[in-house]
């Protein structure tokens, strides 16, 4: 027998005249602890929740519509095959909640640091497409597709107040285990991150805010917000272009799978989002209640916010920092994704490495 079998073998007991095998279980309890301290941990209750919520993986059949007219798909399979512009790396989850069901696309390694993405309006998370490829290198990022929004999320139920979104959505963060996380927000996502990290700011460590809309004041009336509320109103492919170059200052850099899903919800959705008009600006006692580090951007041709908006979040929110983004317009996170996605990681990164508020570098 040699030293490794020893170590091994039971020890015995003498009991009634025989030799039993002496606490098995509790070798059995030893070794599998060592197990554990030498890298076998586990699942994270993240990772499980992931794991339970987790939908078929399809990105093969998704990659089939690619070359497909997209006058022959119907809007769940141009959603999915916008999709694909994520790369392969992914995962869908449906989360069943009291007010329906959750879409959230999730992307990145098992242990890495939250990151949530709430998309802007009369969009979903396929937005991102510039954005999470790179990101997921860094972080676990989870875009949630807005219950009331163009996505696949489906709500059961009235939902007729912000509160009940907010609840929505804080279902969604303890059915995956998100305690606490970096929040990223675009456009009407901003409004909505800036009144989760308002309710939940334990959780909320950082606060992005991509351009939020009625946020930092109210969007100033102006031809281009005219052209896109019309197109809202009454889309027609003819003008689809003339909108987009309001929010963007690349149109042509706009792929064109994202393009044919959002030109076919404008479609099926001819009216103003829900809950609209309980989408005011904050007052300035409210935004000093935000004392987490924030980071708020804008673009350099931006409608919906100006170096103003930017003024303003210097001089209420307790730790803030801004920018403009430059060849961008409201869209800054395709316009420029480079540039928003380096500065998005680098204040997370410098974020999480002090308790302070100093500028990050």
């Amino acid at each position: 027998m040699n030293k490794f079998s020893q170590l091994i073998q039971p020890g015995f007991i003498k009991v009634a005249g025989t030799l039993r095998p002496l606490a098995f279980n509790a070798f059995t309890l030893w070794a599998g602890s060592l197990l554990l301290l030498t890298g076998c941990e586990p699942p994270s209750a993240r990772q499980q929740a992931i794991e339970n919520y987790s939908t078929d993986k399809h990105q093969s059949q998704y990659v089939n519509f690619v070359n497909d007219d997209p006058e022959t798909l119907n809007t769940e399979q141009l959603y999915n095959r916008a999709l694909t512009l994520w790369g392969d790396e992914y995962t869908e989850l449906r989360i069943a909640t009291s007010f329906g069901v959750a879409q959230v696309v999730v992307s990145g390694p098992t242990d890495g640091y939250p990151l949530i993405l709430l998309h802007g309006m009369n969009t979903n998370s396929t937005m991102w497409y510039p954005n999470v490829p790179w990101l997921a290198q860094h972080y676990k990022v989870y875009a949630i597709d807005y219950l009331l929004g163009n996505g696949k999320s489906e709500s059961k139920k009235a939902v007729d107040d912000v509160a009940q979104v907010l609840a929505w959505y804080n279902e969604i963060f303890d059915a995956l285990a998100l305690n606490q996380f970096a929040l990223v927000g675009a456009s009407q996502g901003g409004w909505f991150a800036t009144q989760i990290a308002l309710n939940e700011p334990a959780k909320v460590e950082q606060l992005v805010l991509l351009s939020p809309a009625q946020t930092f004041g109210w969007i100033k009336p102006s031809l281009d917000v005219l052209k896109s509320v019309y197109f809202s109103l009454n889309p027609k492919r003819s003008e689809l272009r003339a909108m987009l170059q309001t929010m963007s200052t690349n149109v042509d850099n706009i792929d064109q799978l994202y393009i044919d899903q959002f030109y076919r919800y404008s479609t099926t959705n001819k009216s103003l989002p829900n809950l609209l008009t309980q989408m005011t600006p904050f007052d300035d006692d409210i935004f000093r209640r935000l004392a987490m580090p924030t980071l708020v951007l804008i673009g350099d041709e931006d409608i919906i916010n100006s170096p103003e908006s930017l003024e303003q979040a210097q001089r209420v929110l307790p730790c803030v920092e801004t920018a403009i983004i430059a060849n961008a317009g409201h869209f800054l996170s395709v316009d420029n994704a480079h540039s928003v996605n380096e500065r998005v990681h680098r204040f997370i990164s410098a974020r999480r490495k002090n308790d302070g508020c100093k500028k990050a570098g």
